[in-house]
């Protein structure tokens, strides 16, 4: 039986179509750019300073000295300590040329320190203010500080005194007489971090 011509044409129609697609698909172009480019990555500063006034504390070669202001327990040298003395340590945390936001905590380790000097956060210093030893350390001072706000120098004012307690008056007497080892450093450490938030 011989086919219909009507089947030969549609074979050829579908040999036709699928030789031409292949040539349309080679011969009409599409736009198409190449470009080879780079991606750079720049460090934020981070410059956090700590300062006994306008000297720079890196290590512990770096003595904050507990100064007596108190005139009414004065001693011949005003960075000798005596029951009665009072005073004042002012520290500093610069963050000036940081670019990013910090946090901080100041601690002094008062673990090994023998002289019974009381600290407070306030100038009245009240018992209402005085600061806790926890683990032999006290914190000082703790704060987040923004990134648009690290120029700004952050001022510690910290309040310490050596009560004239007469309950203790033996004991007092001991260290300024050399019975026991009177051991004059605070250790002080500074921590900052940088400020990480996170949006929910």
């Amino acid at each position: 039986m011989k086919k219909s011509i009507f089947g030969k044409i549609g074979a050829a129609a579908v040999v036709l179509t699928l030789v031409t697609s292949s040539l349309v698909g080679g011969t009409f172009a599409k736009y198409a750019t190449t470009v080879n480019g780079k991606a750079t990555a720049a460090v934020a500063k981070w410059a956090v300073d700590f300062k006994d006034g306008n000297t720079s504390i890196k290590d512990d070669t770096t003595a904050v000295v507990l100064k007596n202001m108190n005139t009414k327990a004065a001693t011949t040298d005003n960075e000798k300590l005596a029951p009665g003395s009072n005073g004042t340590i002012s520290l500093t945390v610069d963050g000036t040329g940081t670019e990013v936001g910090y946090t901080y905590k100041v601690k002094a380790n008062v673990s090994s320190f023998n002289v019974p000097i009381v600290f407070y956060s306030d100038e009245n210093m009240t018992d209402d203010n005085k600061l806790k030893v926890e683990d032999g350390a006290i914190t000082l001072a703790s704060a987040t500080v923004d990134k648009d706000n690290v120029g700004i120098v952050q001022t510690i004012n910290v309040y310490w005194k050596w009560p004239d307690d007469e309950a203790n008056s033996v004991n007092d007497t001991k260290l300024g007489n050399g019975e026991t080892a009177v051991v004059g450093n605070i250790p002080l450490t500074l921590t900052a971090e940088q400020l990480i938030t996170t949006t929910p």
